[in-house]
């Protein structure tokens, strides 16, 4: 029988030494900020580029926009993005024009990073019960790339990894101390994850589950706790919902559907891309290779092949009848086609796009349940590409563009399928402390991998705590101790 204990020691690191650390690491995240910017193609979206150091994506506009519209109305815009940049920004803007603040954020994400690298450090040399876990992850955290790209643009991701970190720093602190006051910041720093990417509630159930481990035998603890945790979470939705009530009228708790939010995602795009996905292959447009980037962005003279194979099609389904929808999809965007024409099109793709997708399901049942999830977590965790790398053409890159790109694929392969061996290695040896805080990073990612949602960008939020588990796996002083740093195990 399994048996949780408070917590019987703790790792104790001198303040100097943390300083010490976090001076190198910010040392050495600010180099590859000035080696991505010295490397960027010059000619790489430079309509993208602000300032110096600043870049924007097709989507920072969506984060930026609303909040400039706060600055010059005193009215935050629309409900598409909930307002988690807002406490960074606004107080910036309120000194700086816009390519300045923006810039500043950029300078700030790199800090943060390096201070969450830091408090990632406490946190595994917690639960591994290794100061030198602590170093492994800070060395791991300043030679991988997959985190600290994310620095280089004005999104959500930086932060929100960063704020997740210190949610779970907080909740160790809570069991160390059994403060409550802990588990509040906790609760504020979930709060603030969710507000940057609502995809911080899939972390939010794994702590509530940890809360019951460690109080198990107390219900009233455990929904004291709870209650503590979820207070600040529940507040600021509540707030956000109230006004999206008194703004649109209705019940927006988080955000509105895709379709709301995205100009471009009509029904019909969306019946496609949800064919793309039951078929198993990705969703991306811009990822090359892949069923989107066929569907939407290759031209439809035949010059680039088609990634789907036999074993896709079905009775109703065959590879003419997907060029078929491809073509008549790409017909929607002429202007010239009549309203009645271009109703009658779109109700049939969207029709065809769904009949293809039930006709997969049905005849595939194995492979869409199980074996795309597989081609999913492959291409999750094993990618055949490095996004977001501003970087010249594969033609046009020198020998150090090609040893970073290569090294930060590598390092991602490899710390991908590190963590993965630990976890199961913990689970053949029954660790389960070790593996009760493993699982917010695989849950994370087993269920984005079982909705098809591969973009690397979701990714990141996990990548930093596979980081702890390695060092905490490489740094055991006795090989795979049976005491955990959390509580022991009785069988």
């Amino acid at each position: 029988m399994l048996r949780f204990m408070n917590l019987l020691f703790s790792i104790q690191i001198p303040k100097r030494t943390l300083l010490r650390w976090f001076a190198g690491v910010l040392i050495i995240k600010i180099a590859w900020l000035v080696v991505f910017t010295l490397l960027r193609n010059p000619e790489w979206k430079e309509s993208l580029e602000v300032g110096i150091i600043g870049l924007k994506t097709g989507d920072s506009k969506t984060y930026y926009k609303p909040l400039e519209y706060l600055m010059n109305t005193g009215t935050y815009y629309g409900a598409c993005r909930m307002p988690g940049l807002l406490p960074v920004y606004f107080p910036l803007r309120l000194i700086l024009d816009v390519t300045a603040a923006q810039q500043v954020i950029t300078l700030l994400q790199f800090v943060l990073e390096s201070l969450s690298c830091v408090v990632l450090g406490i946190i595994g040399a917690r639960i591994y019960n290794s100061r030198r876990s602590f170093e492994v992850i800070a060395i791991l955290s300043c030679i991988t790339t997959f985190v600290t790209i994310r620095n280089l643009f004005l999104l959500s991701d930086s932060f929100c990894i960063a704020a997740l970190i210190f949610s779970v720093y907080y909740l160790t602190n809570y069991i160390l101390t059994n403060r409550s006051r802990q588990l509040l910041y906790a609760g504020i720093f979930m709060a603030w994850a969710i507000f940057l990417r609502q995809i911080s509630l899939l972390a939010l159930g794994i702590m509530l589950f940890i809360l019951c481990v460690h109080w198990w035998k107390n219900r009233r603890l455990i929904i004291t706790g709870a209650f503590v945790f979820l207070l600040p979470i529940l507040l600021a939705l509540a707030a956000w919902t109230i006004r999206n009530w008194i703004t649109y009228q209705r019940v927006i708790v988080l955000v509105p559907p895709l379709e709301e939010c995205m100009y471009d995602y009509t029904p019909e795009a969306a019946g496609i891309r949800e064919l793309i996905i039951t078929l198993g292959e990705d969703f991306q447009p811009w990822a090359v290779g892949g069923g989107a980037n066929w569907f939407f962005q290759q031209p439809l003279d035949g010059g680039a092949p088609s990634p789907f194979e036999d074993q896709q099609f079905t009775s109703v389904m065959g590879m003419q009848q997907l060029a078929d929808l491809r073509s008549d999809f790409r017909q929607l965007s002429k202007d010239s086609l009549s309203d009645g024409l271009r109703d009658s099109l779109e109700e049939s793709v969207i029709q065809r796009a769904q009949a293809y997708s039930a006709s997969f399901k049905n005849e595939h049942p194995i492979q869409y349940h199980l074996g795309n999830r597989m081609v999913f977590a492959r291409n999750f965790f094993f990618p055949s590409r490095f996004d977001d790398l501003p970087f010249p053409t594969q033609a046009n890159m020198n020998f150090l563009h090609k040893a970073i790109k290569g090294w930060s694929l590598i390092s991602l392969w490899m710390v991908n399928g590190l963590a993965i061996l630990f976890f199961l290695y913990s689970i053949f040896k029954r660790y389960w402390n070790q593996v009760l805080w493993s699982l917010m990073p695989f849950a994370m990612v087993v269920l984005l991998v079982y909705s098809g949602f591969i973009e690397q960008r979701y990714l990141a939020t996990s990548f930093p705590f596979f980081l702890m588990i390695i060092a905490g796996n490489l740094s055991r002083r006795k090989l795979f101790n049976r005491e955990l740093a959390f509580g022991s195990a009785d069988n």
